[in-house]
């Protein structure tokens, strides 16, 4: 048995529907037709599934500006500044030489400590000396010789002199005793020569070091044969006071000739009053200042740069391991005068940005500006500006990564900064809460 079913018209006819959203949930209203049926109920259904694709316009909500950056400022100062050139020098010792033996013989001892620093006279090395003190004895031995035929051919030359006079000599006989006196005189000169070289040689078995320094390994051992003038025993250097040479350009030098001469600075300067410092390397400055003692007269065309050297003092200190040593590098820092009233920021205020080198100022309305500015010397962990920045202007010391011009700012000083809260160690475990606050019942719950 089959079962008709009527089919009833539906009025199409469309309902203008207002839509008001509010919130995280929406409400529609609008007018609406009373209707009855199953058709109403059709057409319902179809104009709310069209709201809920077509969705509703949200009011849009004002967010609170953010406050302004918190930067760290500081003012521009002023002082006398020393004006100073950086260079690159090279310590060299201002003696270097070698030991070197005047006699040939063998050594038989050795007096100091490899690498120790020995004093001026100390005995360094021992040659036999018996051979020579022979040959000293031996020429001593030949000296009163002569002395001895000196005495006799003199009495010979008074005798054969007076006999002349009585006519009972003859005159050869006269002539001949002359001749030996006077070659017996010239025996004792030559003993006497020998004499001193022997006592000289035996001198020369003692090797004692010309002047205070540091004292290098031995290259020759006791018991080893050691040839006069050629074998090199050891080396000697001194290093206290010590040399320290730098290069300078050409143009470096036309400014430093018109600082000494007093035409920048208003007054003249000696190459020996010109002071400079040198830096270890660990970065701390040398406790000793030095003097420029020589400038050369010729540039080298090559590298065309001039060679200036200055002597410094080198104590060697056990208590204190910061000596100079021959052959190390350091910078060096020569001061050619001073300049007064120059202006002075902090080094971190300076920011490197592809339009040169820059500084951020707040003003009096707390707006940045940036200043592109010159950059002269670093003073003190702070940089000569000489153009740029006036004296008294506040600059951004910590915080110009977080501002752009005409930006206002928070401004606080380096010491007053708000100092960041200090985090917990561990976080501390949470206690559940004795009678936990219900949660509110979901639609689906209500509904139900």
């Amino acid at each position: 048995m089959s079962k008709v079913f009527e089919n009833t018209p539906v009025d199409t006819t469309l309902i203008p529907v207002q839509r008001a959203c509010t919130g995280p949930q929406r409400a529609c209203t609008g007018p609406q037709r009373a209707c009855t049926g199953p058709q109403r109920s059709a057409l319902y259904a179809v104009i709310f599934a069209l709201a809920a694709t077509l969705g509703c316009e949200s009011k849009p909500t004002t967010k609170p500006a953010p406050p302004p950056p918190q930067v760290s400022v500081a003012e521009v100062s002023q002082a006398t500044v020393p004006i100073i050139y950086p260079f690159s020098g090279t310590v060299q010792a201002v003696k270097y030489i070698d030991i070197i033996p005047r006699v040939t013989g063998y050594i038989t001892e050795r007096k100091f400590v490899e690498g120790s620093i020995v004093k001026k006279d100390q005995l360094l090395y021992v040659i036999d000396p018996r051979p020579f003190k022979a040959a000293l004895d031996s020429a001593q031995a030949n000296l009163t010789r002569s002395e001895a035929q000196l005495t006799l051919w003199t009495g010979e030359v008074k005798r054969y002199t007076d006999l002349a006079k009585q006519g009972a000599g003859s005159e050869q006989q006269k002539e001949e005793a002359v001749a030996k006196e006077a070659e017996t005189k010239a025996d004792i000169e030559q003993d006497k020569a020998n004499l001193e070289t022997a006592k000289l040689n035996l001198e020369y078995t003692n090797l004692t070091a010309p002047f205070e320094g540091r004292i290098q390994n031995t290259k020759r051992n006791i018991g080893q044969l050691v040839d006069a003038e050629s074998t090199v025993l050891t080396s000697l250097v001194q290093i206290d006071p010590i040399y320290v040479e730098f290069k300078v350009t050409r143009n470096e030098l036309f400014e430093m000739q018109n600082l000494t001469s007093g035409e920048l600075t208003g007054k003249t300067t000696d190459i020996a009053n010109i002071k400079f410092k040198v830096t270890l390397p660990n970065g701390k400055e040398y406790g000793h200042e030095g003097t420029l003692d020589y400038m050369s007269s010729e540039i080298n065309p090559a590298t065309d740069t001039l060679m200036v050297r200055g002597i410094i003092a080198n104590p060697e200190d056990k208590s204190n391991s910061e000596s100079l040593i021959s052959g190390q590098y350091v910078p060096v820092q020569v001061i050619l005068g001073e300049t007064p009233n120059s202006l002075l920021v902090p080094k971190a205020a300076l920011v490197e940005s592809q339009l040169g080198q820059q500084i951020y100022v707040v003003n009096s309305s707390n707006e940045v500006e940036i200043r592109t500015v010159t950059v002269g010397t670093l003073y003190q962990e702070q940089y000569v500006i000489t153009a740029g920045v006036k004296l008294g202007e506040t600059v951004i010391v910590e915080g110009t990564q977080k501002v752009r011009a005409g930006m206002k700012v928070n401004v606080v000083t380096p010491s007053a900064a708000t100092p960041e809260p200090a985090k917990p160690a561990s976080k501390p475990a949470e206690t559940p809460a004795a009678n936990p606050p219900e949660e509110p019942a979901t639609d689906a719950e209500a509904k139900r």
